[in-house]
Parts: C-alpha cells; sequence; structure tokens
C-alpha cells in the first residue's frame, strides 16, 4: 500500500507542478504605453464631446498634456435609449483601438465605460470611476482582459 500512496503522492506532485507553470504568461508582445503612467486622470467633457463625432471623423482627445488619442471614428451606435456606443481607430498606433460608452442611468446621471487596446500589444487602458466620482484611465494587462485561444 506504501508504494501506492508514494506513487499517487509523485503524480498529484507533477500535476501540481505543470499546472502552475502553464499559467505562467511569457509575453511576447510589445508593451506600446510603457511611456505613459499607470494612470491618467480624464475629463467627463472630453468623453461628452467625443459622442458628438460621426463615422468618418478624425478626432483628437486630450486626456492630459502627456496623453492624448487621435483616431478616426468607426462606429458611433445609440443602442437603446439609455447607451450609445463609440469605436475609435487610432492614427498612430496601428490596431490600436477606443472603446468607450456611454450610459444613462435611472437617475438621469451618467456613467462612462471603456477600453484603450492593441491586439499586437501586452498593455493597454480601461476606464475607472473613483470613490469621488473622477473618471481615470488604469492601465492594465491586455493579455489577461483579452487572453489568446489557442485552438
Amino acid at each position: 500500500m506504501k508504494p501506492l500512496s508514494k506513487l499517487m503522492f509523485a503524480l498529484l506532485l507533477c500535476l501540481t507542478t505543470a499546472a502552475v507553470h502553464s499559467q505562467t504568461q511569457n509575453s511576447s508582445k510589445p508593451k506600446i504605453f510603457a511611456a505613459f503612467p499607470n494612470t491618467i486622470n480624464c475629463s467627463v467633457a472630453e468623453f461628452s464631446n467625443a459622442f458628438a463625432a460621426t463615422e468618418g471623423q478624425r478626432l483628437i482627445l486630450a486626456f492630459s498634456d502627456n496623453f492624448k488619442f487621435s483616431g478616426t471614428v468607426v462606429s458611433n451606435i445609440i443602442k437603446y435609449s439609455n447607451l450609445q456606443s463609440l469605436v475609435i481607430k487610432s492614427d498612430d498606433a496601428d490596431n490600436t483601438i477606443f472603446h468607450l460608452s456611454k450610459q444613462t442611468n435611472p437617475d438621469n446621471s451618467i456613467s462612462f465605460v471603456g477600453r484603450i487596446m492593441n491586439s499586437n500589444a501586452s498593455d493597454g487602458y480601461e476606464i475607472k470611476k473613483d470613490q469621488s466620482g473622477n473618471y481615470k484611465f488604469e492601465k492594465i494587462n491586455a493579455e489577461i482582459v483579452r487572453p489568446e485561444c489557442n485552438l
């Protein structure tokens, strides 16, 4: 019976090691936002102004002195009476997309959500609202948010 328990322990150890090793990520994708800070304050006015843009229009959104996003509006759709979504493709960084949604809440307040991501990069930004109601871009690991499917 003892040899069987030692064999089971060895098998369990091998499976645990394999599972841990398979979860480590060795990214070969570059970080295109490495030169920018982890957190960037956002202006609600800048978000609101973006929704006035039409499809095909070139737009420059200045979120700070050091961080501007320029691109062409790919779509600007009112999906429901309380939801509008905007997609901007960057002119500067190939495959970089800024997706921004505006939701009108039941109390008529406005909420924004969105991300800046590039399928060829390992980093990106996500819009977060802090406790005082201010919006910020927070740097994210895009490979966790958007894992690759290797089927």
